[in-house]
C-alpha cells in the first residue's frame, strides 16, 4: 500500500509537469485554432537554452529557468510573425511548416550538439523525506511549480482583462478586430507565451526524461495526448489530464515492465477517444 501511494504522489508531481507541458500546446490550439507541430521542437531548443545558460554562464537554476522562457518567448513570437502568421487560413500549409520547423530544428540541434543525454544541476539536496516518503527534490519542485504556474495561467485567461481579450478573439477573431482588439498582436503574445511555457516544461522535466534532441518526439506525443484527453484548448482539462497520465504512466512502470508500460497512456487516451471524443472537459469554442 505504501509503494502504492507513493507512486501515485510521483504520478500527481509527474502529471503536474505534463499539463505545463501541453498548456502551451492548449494555449495555442484554443486561441489561434493552430495545431502546432513544432512545439515539441521548440521544448527541446528551450531545454538547450537553459543548459547552456547554465553551463557557460553559471547562472542558478532559476535563472537559466527564467533565461529558457525568455528566449524562447521571443523565438515563438519570430516563428508565429515569420511563419505561421502569412499561412494561417491554409491548415494543410501550417501542417507542413510545423512538421518542417521541428525537422531543421531537430537535425540543428544533433549537428551542434551530438544527441547525448545532457542533464542541469538544480542545486539543493537530492532527495526530500516527507513522512515515510521520500521524493527526489527536483521533481518535488518541479511538480508543485508546475500547478502554480498552470493556476496562474487559468487566472490569466479566466479572471483578468487580458484574458477576456484573448477570449473574444478565440470567440471571433474578425468581431473582435471591429471593437478595437489588434488580434494580430494578440496571436503574437499567445505564440509566444505558448512556446516560453513549453521551455519551463522543458527544464522542469530534465531531471526525469534527460535533455537530447530525440525528447521533442516524446514532449509532442505527450502534449497532444494530454490536450485530446482534457479538451482542445481547455486549461483546467489540461491539468486534469496530466495527472491522469502520470499516474497511469507511474503505476505502470512501477507495477509492470518497462516494455509494455507505455501501452497503458495510451489505452487510456484511446478509450477516452472512443467514448467521449471530445475529452473530457471538451468545450465549445471558450477558452479556460
Amino acid at each position: 500500500m505504501h509503494l502504492f501511494v507513493q507512486q501515485v504522489i510521483n504520478g500527481v508531481l509527474l502529471g503536474g509537469m505534463f499539463a505545463l507541458m501541453s498548456i502551451g500546446l492548449s494555449l495555442v490550439f484554443g486561441i489561434m485554432k493552430t495545431a502546432n507541430f513544432a512545439y515539441g521542437a521548440l521544448y527541446m531548443l528551450g531545454g538547450y537554452v537553459a543548459y547552456w545558460s547554465s553551463v557557460l554562464l553559471h547562472a542558478p537554476y532559476p535563472v537559466a529557468v527564467l533565461a529558457a522562457f525568455v528566449v524562447m518567448f521571443g523565438a515563438g513570437i519570430l516563428i508565429e510573425v515569420a511563419g505561421f502568421e502569412p499561412l494561417r487560413g491554409n491548415e494543410d500549409a501550417t501542417l507542413i511548416f510545423g512538421l518542417g520547423l521541428a525537422l531543421v530544428l531537430r537535425g540543428g540541434a544533433i549537428l551542434a550538439w551530438g544527441s547525448q543525454s545532457r542533464f542541469i544541476a538544480t542545486g539543493g539536496p537530492g532527495s526530500v523525506e516527507i513522512g515515510s516518503f521520500i521524493f527526489p527534490t527536483a521533481r518535488l519542485w518541479a511538480g508543485i511549480a508546475s500547478f502554480a504556474i498552470v493556476g496562474a495561467i487559468y487566472v490569466l485567461v479566466s479572471r483578468t482583462r487580458w484574458g477576456r481579450v484573448m477570449r473574444a478573439v478565440a470567440d471571433n477573431a474578425r468581431r473582435a478586430s471591429l471593437l478595437g482588439i489588434n488580434a494580430r498582436v494578440v496571436y503574437w503574445l499567445v505564440f509566444g507565451l505558448g512556446t516560453g511555457l513549453s521551455a519551463v516544461a522543458c527544464v522542469f522535466l530534465i531531471p526525469v526524461f534527460s535533455l537530447s534532441p530525440t525528447v521533442d518526439e516524446s514532449a509532442l506525443y505527450i502534449g497532444f495526448a494530454v490536450v485530446i484527453l482534457g479538451g482542445l484548448g481547455n486549461i483546467v482539462g489540461c491539468a486534469v489530464a496530466g495527472m491522469i497520465l502520470g499516474i497511469v504512466t507511474t503505476l505502470a512502470y512501477g507495477y509492470t515492465v518497462s516494455t509494455i508500460a507505455p501501452v497503458f497512456p495510451l489505452l487510456v487516451l484511446v478509450l477516452t477517444l472512443v467514448f467521449r471524443p471530445q475529452g473530457l472537459f471538451g468545450t465549445r469554442g471558450r477558452l479556460a
